[in-house]
């Protein structure tokens, strides 16, 4: 998967994030669990669909998060990442990542 710094409209891209827990919101969240719903992404204003591949856990066991999204997902201006723990009680603290892409 190609990958570019700063991120290109229309080509695939992925990046890591870690998740707070919620039981504490100053400790981040070892090996989360993901399921499908948790991560959405949405291009240039329109609407939340989910990530065509699910966020892992990498490495395994670990706090970091790997998000991939595809060239389709990443073919706009503005792309944002938006992920919410679908489980109750919740895992991991929802939050957000604005992905500004150059031509």
């Amino acid at each position: 998967m190609a990958n570019a710094n700063p991120p290109t409209k229309n080509q695939a891209f992925y990046f890591y994030v870690t998740l707070r827990d919620t039981t504490d919101s100053f400790s981040i969240k070892s090996s989360p669990t993901i399921a499908a719903g948790d991560f959405k992404v949405s291009t240039d204003g329109g609407a939340f669909a989910n990530l065509t591949t699910l966020p892992a856990v990498t490495p395994a066991s670990s706090v970091g998060v790997k998000i991939s999204l595809s060239a389709t997902e990443m073919n706009g201006d503005q792309v944002l990442v938006v992920w919410q723990d679908q489980t109750d009680p919740k895992e991991w603290v929802s939050d957000s990542l604005c992905i500004n892409t150059t031509a």
